[in-house]
């Protein structure tokens, strides 16, 4: 996989929840556009009071890439140079332990991991740490393991494959924010 330039746009899907087809994005804006989406601070909220099913009303994010013919088969990706890092169970303490532990594993240390985008997960005790892809690292698996190395953290090694949907949270749920126009966080 080619790393995409930090600066420029990234081909990866949107689903705006998980009963659509991916639609195609090129530009980060459409990533705060789908965080902030009505509804989706009350489903965060029924999912971390323990209703999982509310999850499946989510927006979601394909970072390994864009899929041509809104089928999701890894063969069929064009790789968009990005891959995230899936840090579940990490905390009892919510959103503000799942943002401790970024602090004490990846922050002030961004641009060193090539990180583009940090996010609390939708239940509140993980985190989704998206990256660009390495150089000479061929799978998502591997640079995966190469971020949680490099972080001495855990990850989530089922969440390997390039076609992988990520469930978004809420806006104010954003750790780190250097892939849209709209980098206040």
């Amino acid at each position: 996989m080619s790393a995409t330039q930090k600066e420029g746009f990234y081909a990866i899907d949107f689903v705006k929840d998980s009963f659509s087809k991916p639609w195609p994005v090129y530009d980060g804006r459409h990533l705060l556009e789908m965080m902030r989406q009505p509804g989706v601070e009350v489903d965060i909220r029924n999912i971390r009071e323990g209703r999982q099913d509310a999850k499946r009303y989510l927006p979601a994010v394909i970072w390994g890439g864009h899929f041509e013919h809104q089928r999701r088969r890894d063969a069929e990706c064009e790789p968009s140079g990005l891959f995230c890092l899936d840090i579940d169970h990490i905390t009892t303490e919510g959103p503000d332990g799942a943002r401790r532990y970024y602090q004490e594993h990846f922050g002030g240390r961004e641009d060193e991991l090539d990180i583009v985008f940090a996010h609390v997960s939708p239940s509140g005790d993980g985190l989704h740490v998206v990256a660009l892809c390495q150089p000479g690292l061929l799978t998502i698996a591997e640079n995966q393991q190469w971020l949680a190395g490099k972080a001495r953290s855990a990850y989530d090694p089922v969440c390997k494959n390039i076609g992988r949907i990520y469930y978004l949270s809420t806006e104010t749920d954003i750790i780190y924010n250097d892939i849209t126009e709209e980098n206040e966080k």
